[in-house]
């Protein structure tokens, strides 16, 4: 190993210490700033894209309801009520009433157009779709020939000889969407329809009226044909601008919404903000780097003195007395040093022969306390494995062992004993300096100490509720066995109040959460709870509630010091409204990625 200069090192740390946490922390209070300043935008625009796709939706819906309004009254208003429409709903330009072949037999407009009755219509979309038999249709958006804007029809069929054409002006989306600004006074609304053709821009009303699409652009097939929506997008907009924003659908007729605003007008206070921040932060690195170098050499120069002696005696040679040491405790320690080296020499032996004793007693102990956890692990494998073993040999007698439960008994024996011998290697890797580690997937691993002990709940009709989800498995580093015995433990101890207060309809439920900091196993019964006066005793070793010949009282004293020693988390037990709840809690850091 090469030997390093303790002048060079003190005086790196000292410049590491007061640099490295200065950029940490300004790092991630900028992280956070620009975090926090994109999930503003995002809620701001998220705001807006639904009140936009409301205000759509509601608009087609209209058009519905007048198109059933229409069914329902015009056999009975005629004219009188298509002259009504076109005076009142000003989104409605144009009813046509055909006949069963096509005809134009009625209409209204508030439009100079040259329709007249008797016209043919029996080529169009919406008459050969309600034809087919459908009861309504929407036509794709069009220009209107008597306005230039975007338009489209809604068919609706009042009988059986009879349909009507609602003709619906899309001008009012493009003044809908002019109401949204940005700061800069530019909207920040577009609606296209599902072909990518525009249906409102507000800044460029001539591309409505020019029905130019946006199908080669990058935000249509990035997001818009990936299916994206309600999610924070960063895209180059049609002039080239980058922007931020956020795009969504309607429900009706499948609309895209696009909510978004100049990425550099949006950030420039923030940019202003983080110039001015790095500033001050390198002002701040440069005066910590100048004030370390003053410390390391006020300190290091009498240190290199006191160095140069300890190597003398090191060498065998006397040392002489020290002076002229401006540090009075650094001057202490030089006068006690010799006398110091030969107390050493005399406490050595005798600690030597007390470490040795307390190792001794250390191996008893844990022996010990080895034997009574694996005493209290086995009393119930054992059993099962011995009913397993009877009941073989006493259907085999009466000529009632099937291969499936023979199949079945095998199995309950083998998982038992494995489990046995887990438990041996559990204890053993527990005690050991240098523990074992390996990977291990959250939920395998209850599921492995779930599938150990259902045979036994099943057995005593306790149900097990697993609320685990296995979409998402989580990964963690763990001493192999050490996870799964804490898990066994709980659920073995609920089982044994369930059985114990006779509990009916019996359960445990079994849960599994994460948020940014924790995961957690919660473990619940519904045997009525742990009695206040123990709730504190819960997991003192050897404490126990039970008679002898059933339990030592270290099975979770053993989870805890598993849970907050090895997995360095917490373990807790409170009562809920059916009984115990106990919760295993692990901090996030010893998650894989």
């Amino acid at each position: 190993m090469k030997i390093k200069s303790l002048k060079s090192n003190i005086l790196l740390y000292l410049i590491l210490f007061a640099v490295i946490p200065l950029v940490v922390s300004s790092s991630v209070i900028l992280y956070q700033m620009y975090k926090e300043k994109k999930e503003s935008v995002f809620y701001s625009h998220s705001q807006i894209l639904k009140q936009v796709i409301y205000e759509s939706d509601e608009m087609i819906e209209h058009i519905e309801d007048i198109g059933q309004y229409v069914k329902d009254k015009y056999p009975i208003k005629k004219a009188n009520l298509l002259q009504g429409l076109v005076r009142t709903q000003e989104s409605i330009t144009t009813v046509l009433i055909l006949n069963n072949k096509g005809i134009l037999q009625d209409f209204r407009s508030s439009l100079k157009t040259n329709i007249f009755e008797g016209f043919d219509y029996s080529n169009t979309d919406y008459f050969k779709a309600l034809k087919s038999g459908k009861e309504k249709y929407w036509t794709e958006v069009y220009l209107s020939n008597a306005t230039g804007l975007p338009s489209l029809s809604y068919s609706v069929r009042i009988d059986q000889n009879t349909l009507a054409v609602l003709v619906v002006n899309l001008n009012s989306l493009n003044n809908f969407a002019e109401k949204f600004k940005s700061g800069d006074e530019s909207t920040i609304v577009r609606i296209v329809d599902n072909n990518g053709v525009f249906l409102a821009h507000p800044e460029k009303p001539e591309v409505v009226l020019q029905r130019k699409s946006i199908v080669g652009h990058n935000i249509y097939k990035k997001y818009i044909l990936s299916g994206k929506s309600n999610e924070q997008i960063i895209f180059t907009s049609e002039n080239n601008i980058k922007s931020i924003g956020v795009l969504g659908r309607t429900n009706q007729l499948s609309w895209t919404i696009i909510v978004k605003e100049k990425y550099d007008f949006i950030f420039n206070t923030f940019n202003t903000l983080l110039v001015g921040l790095v500033f001050f932060i390198s002002g701040l690195i440069l005066l910590s780097i100048y004030f370390s170098l003053k410390l390391s050499k006020s300190i290091l120069k009498p240190l290199s003195v006191l160095s140069n002696r300890m190597d003398d005696m090191a060498h065998g040679k006397e040392i002489e007395k020290i002076t002229n040491i401006p540090y009075s405790e650094l001057e202490s320690l030089a006068s006690n040093f010799y006398l110091m080296q030969n107390k050493i020499k005399d406490r050595e032996e005798l600690n030597r022969q007390k470490e040795l004793h307390i190792l001794e007693s250390s191996k008893m102990a844990q022996m010990g306390e080895m034997i009574g956890n694996i005493a209290h692990q086995w009393r119930q494998p054992l059993s099962v494995i011995s009913t397993a073993a009877s009941g073989m040999k006493l259907q085999k007698e009466y000529g009632l062992l099937e291969d499936d439960k023979f199949n079945y008994y095998c199995d309950s024996i083998v998982e038992n004993s494995a489990h046995l011998s887990e438990t041996i290697d559990i204890f053993r890797n527990f005690i050991k300096e240098k523990k074992e580690k390996a990977t291990v997937v959250m939920q395998n691993r209850i599921d492995m100490s779930l599938k150990i002990v259902e045979s036994t709940l099943e057995a005593n009709h306790i149900k097990l509720i697993n609320n685990i989800d296995y979409a998402h498995p989580i990964k963690f580093e763990v001493v192999v066995g050490e996870l799964s015995q804490v898990i066994i433990n709980i659920v073995n101890n609920a089982k044994d109040i369930l059985i114990e207060r006779n509990i009916e309809d019996a359960w445990i439920k079994i849960g599994l959460e994460k948020d940014n900091k924790f995961v957690t196993i919660s473990i619940e019964d519904n045997g009525r709870g742990v009695p206040t006066e123990i709730m504190s005793k819960i997991f003192d070793p050897y404490f126990t509630t039970k008679h002898k010949s059933q339990g030592t009282g270290l099975g979770l004293h053993m989870s805890y010091k598993i849970i907050t020693e090895s997995l360095r988390g917490q373990i807790a037990v409170s009562n809920s409204s059916n009984g115990a709840l106990f919760k295993v809690i692990l901090p996030i850091d010893t998650e894989l990625a």
